[in-house]
């Protein structure tokens, strides 16, 4: 799952390797990953070692194919970065529970499958989960939410997870407040229609992101707040994303529609120019096993106003502002507050750079290298 195709895990799977790159350290690293990556990823070769693995996540060939890799690659412990063990891993092993999504929203994964089959995958999911946690050595949880949440519905002792938060990415301009120029200015409009003052959410579309909630709250701005500002919407459009498209066709008024904006998937400089220009950052998720992207807009000096909801105020602290995210009308009020009152935007780009500087990815790593010492 390396890369930020894969969104948050592929972000931390990234940004993990890269940073035990950088480290002095006495282990050596074999990573097992597709032939697409494999063959675009530079590494130092004395510290790691590819192991090309055409094996599919969530595929049954994890739990027959993977063991006999693991085996003969002769490691000495694994570190799974996502709950999909393999049931028979031949090595002792940690791994990484971001969330326990699936478990509180079943419906949150896309499926084309009938009904039947659906169920037998969310059962499989929960069988692979629980063999997972139960005989991992250690497991690393990204928040102490997270952590609660194992522990209250894995019956897991919480001496047996470590929580590592994740990081921020270093800004690519090098300074948090610059703000973007006139030429990408006009980039950004050539390419997404972005010309008025904008809302930005960046993530996925799943149903528990509440972004249904958060176009009519757009609505509600436009039409009863009166503020002339567009929405943009950064995310790869998968099935989820079509939905809410044509949620926006059936349920938005003709002509507020064009200034909701989906951007598709976005570079690393198109979505460092598009924090830059936000007005504000809107995080209206109703659940949240971290939440990356409300920091990442904390650390281009943007505005945040997040759900007090899971664990949001624990990752974002004091540095947002927070509404009810089943509340729209609450929501609103909150968004259009802070969009409207330049000395509250002030102080809370202020918190946020503070806020977000405290993330590092060197930290995250340096914590799962411990972890790693620590397996015997």
């Amino acid at each position: 799952m390396y890369g930020i195709h894969n969104r948050g895990i592929g972000r931390y799977i990234e940004r993990l390797i890269l940073e035990f790159a950088k480290l002095k350290d006495n282990n050596r690293y074999t990573l097992f990953m597709n032939s697409e990556t494999a063959n675009n990823i530079n590494l130092p070769p004395g510290k790691f070692k590819i192991i090309k693995t055409d094996v599919s996540w969530y595929s049954l060939k994890e739990h027959f194919v993977m063991p006999m890799l693991i085996r003969d690659s002769r490691v000495d412990i694994m570190h799974w970065p996502h709950f999909n063990v393999s049931y028979w891993c031949p090595v002792p092993y940690v791994v990484t529970i971001h969330d326990l999504i699936v478990m509180h929203f079943p419906e949150s994964r896309a499926t084309t499958l009938p009904d039947w089959k659906y169920k037998l995958k969310l059962w499989a999911y929960n069988k692979i989960l629980r063999n997972a946690v139960n005989r991992a050595q250690k497991i690393i949880t990204v928040s102490e939410f997270t952590k609660r949440d194992i522990v209250k519905n894995l019956n897991i002792d919480e001496n047996k997870i470590k929580v590592t938060y994740l990081g921020v990415e270093k800004i690519i301009l090098g300074i948090q407040n610059l703000g973007n120029t006139p030429q990408f200015e006009k980039y950004l409009f050539d390419k997404f229609k972005i010309h008025k003052h904008y809302l930005l959410y960046v993530g996925s579309a799943y149903p528990h992101k509440n972004l249904e909630a958060l176009v009519d709250v757009f609505q509600i701005l436009r039409k009863q707040y009166n503020r002339n500002w567009q929405l943009v919407l950064v995310g790869r459009i998968d099935e989820f994303y079509k939905r809410l498209q044509n949620y926006v066709k059936r349920s938005v008024d003709k002509n507020i529609q064009p200034d909701i904006i989906f951007t598709n998937e976005a570079s690393n400089k198109d979505l460092d120019g598009i924090y830059r220009s936000a007005k504000l950052f809107v995080f209206p998720s109703l659940y949240e096993g971290f939440g990356l992207p409300p920091l990442e807009a904390m650390s281009h000096a943007v505005p945040v106003a997040a759900s007090k909801q899971a664990s949001i105020p624990e990752v974002l602290a004091d540095a947002a502002y927070y509404f009810d995210p089943k509340d729209k009308k609450n929501m609103s009020q909150a968004i259009d507050l802070l969009g409207g009152m330049h000395r509250i935007q002030d102080d809370f780009k202020e918190k946020g750079l503070e806020r977000a500087a405290q993330f590092s990815w060197d930290k995250t790593a340096r914590e799962t290298i411990e972890v790693y010492n620590n397996i015997s």
